[in-house]
């Protein structure tokens, strides 16, 4: 019994087909320029989702550096006004 992917393999429909149809189709340097650019999308598109994530994790990590940052200046603010106010009076 056929399950229809041996069709598939018979007609040739595959990212090879499409690529030899392409270097057939258009001369030789905008087949070899379109393969290229398809390779450049392909690789983008299989970094993207770890780009997201590289992103999230350092903007994560900066937030927490900038809280930590205000709280040491609402530490040194709270620090110089409980100086000032137990100092001496003159």
């Amino acid at each position: 019994m056929d399950s229809g992917w041996s069709g598939y393999r018979r007609c040739g429909v595959g990212i090879e087909w499409y690529i030899e149809e392409i270097l057939r189709e258009l001369p030789f340097g905008v087949g070899v320029a379109i393969v290229i650019f398809l390779g450049i999308l392909l690789i983008i598109w299989l970094l993207l989702p770890l780009w997201v994530l590289f992103i999230q994790w350092n903007t994560g990590k900066i937030r927490d550096e900038i809280r930590n940052l205000v709280d040491l200046l609402e530490k040194r603010q709270w620090d110089e006004k409980g100086e000032s106010v137990s100092g001496p009076k003159d």
